[in-house]
């Protein structure tokens, strides 16, 4: 297995030029359900930007996988709106109580300050001193809920899907808030000099149709692009779990750089589909195989993705399809990393990538 002869920083600076790199990137979909590498709780991670930055880092030190972000997480966003949230001591955090339950208050919503509100102070904080520590080696951001997702989390999914059906200019309204909300936080994300990215699982065709993402979540989505690009040039990435094949050419549309693929989709489809104008990233099943499975599996399935990617135009970013559990082995995830280097390494060698062993 061949070392790596770039640092992630340079590899993605040259990835996203489309130069010459050493070998494919690998970005395992990781943070707050790593807590148990640094010896703390999830309740912990969640409140102390302190142990955000240091949980990053140590896993940087370990994998040196080619991109380090903090997340605001799914209902960060909505949460510095007025949703309470429970956090367990030892699990993800679980939305208690939206921060509105009838149709007629969402007039009174106010975009969150992400200096103030909430745990996004947290986020902020953290990403500097990882920037400061490990920035010159890796490229630093941070994760938001896509518009409609934090949506869900501020008046509750449910009330969220009546709500489009019964009074779609009221839920119009409530999107160009939480809109806003998101892009107070690019703002700050810019000033810091970093990327960011969406994750945007209620926007999946799994729960809404394509003409109701195509009405509500789509144009919000662009707004969050046009924002970052205004400011930085740069666009941002997204994740959307679930099915999404249905909308992908609309998320192109909004101008989104890279697409992180849900493993119930295949990945030879999206390199037909989108990989002549976006990064695709994906999509190794978080559960059945880095969690449950081998480093057997982890190498088998990775392998398989480069495979299906192979030769896309825009590239193509090796990941899990999903946030990896919490109580995945280390060693499966080392695995997903040394796949990169086995079968992603420049030039590729065609003959061990296709082959059946």
């Amino acid at each position: 297995m061949k070392k790596d002869q770039m640092t992630p920083k340079e590899r993605m600076t040259a990835f996203s030029q489309g130069l010459e790199i050493d070998r494919i990137p690998c970005n395992p979909h990781m943070g707050v359900t790593m807590a148990p590498f640094i010896g703390i709780t999830l309740k912990e991670y969640y409140h102390s930007a302190e142990r955000m930055a240091e949980l990053e880092i140590e896993l940087f030190k370990r994998l040196r996988h080619d991109g380090v972000s903090v997340s605001a997480t799914l209902r960060g966003v909505a949460e510095a709106m007025g949703s309470k949230m429970y956090y367990p001591d030892d699990n993800i955090s679980l939305m208690d109580a939206p921060a509105i339950k009838n149709v007629d208050e969402i007039e009174s919503l106010k975009p969150s300050d992400p200096e103030k509100d909430g745990k996004l102070p947290l986020v902020l904080k953290a990403v500097q001193i990882i920037k400061d520590k490990i920035g010159h080696e890796v490229n630093v951001g941070a994760g938001l809920a896509g518009p409609f997702s934090t949506a869900a989390s501020v008046v509750g999914t449910e009330n969220l899907l009546k709500w489009m059906l019964k009074y779609p200019n009221k839920v119009h309204t409530l999107m160009e808030i939480v809109t806003e909300s998101n892009n107070r936080f690019i703002e700050k994300a810019a000033e810091l000099g970093i990327g960011v990215g969406l994750s945007d699982p209620v926007s999946s065709t799994s729960l809404i149709s394509v003409k109701q993402f195509n009405e509500f979540s789509a144009p919000y989505i662009k707004k969050n692009v046009d924002k970052m690009k205004s400011l930085t040039g740069r666009s941002l990435s997204i994740h959307i779990c679930g099915k999404s094949k249905g909308i992908w050419e609309s998320v192109m549309d909004t101008g989104i750089s890279s697409f992180s693929i849900d493993n119930v989709e295949n990945l030879q489809d999206a390199k037909e589909i989108m990989g002549d104008r976006i990064t695709i990233s994906g999509n190794i099943p978080p559960v059945d195989v880095i969690q449950k499975g081998t480093r057997e599996d982890v190498l088998r399935a990775a392998k398989e993705c480069i495979r299906k990617t192979y030769g896309t135009k825009k590239g193509y970013i090796l990941s899990s399809g999903c946030q990896i559990p919490k109580d995945s082995p280390m060693e499966n995830i080392d695995a997903l990393m040394d796949a990169a280097r086995i079968y992603g390494s420049y030039p590729i060698n065609e003959e061990l990538l296709f082959s059946e062993e």
